[in-house]
């Protein structure tokens, strides 16, 4: 089961990317600008345009599945130097 925290009491979205790279930490997949996740409030979007805050409730997604091995793991362990 998925793990998310409700209403932080700061917005974390627009942290910077730059110099970064998203990419599953268990398989390695990298999401395209096109793919969507499913918040329990029923938005959709990017996970990674928000750094993990749906933009219809502001939950905080602490974890974050994987579109091909469906595998949950860290949202912030996504995030990779882009030389590494």
């Amino acid at each position: 089961m998925p793990r998310l925290a409700y209403r932080e009491t700061e917005k974390q979205r627009g942290s910077s990317t730059r110099g970064r790279k998203i990419r599953c930490p268990l398989c390695g997949w990298e999401p395209r600008k096109h793919d969507r996740w499913h918040c329990l409030c029923g938005h959709s979007w990017n996970t990674f345009d928000t750094r993990g805050v749906c933009p219809g409730c502001d939950a905080k997604w602490k974890e974050t599945a994987c579109h091909r091995c469906h595998q949950w793991s860290d949202h912030e362990a996504w995030y990779v130097d882009a030389d590494g």
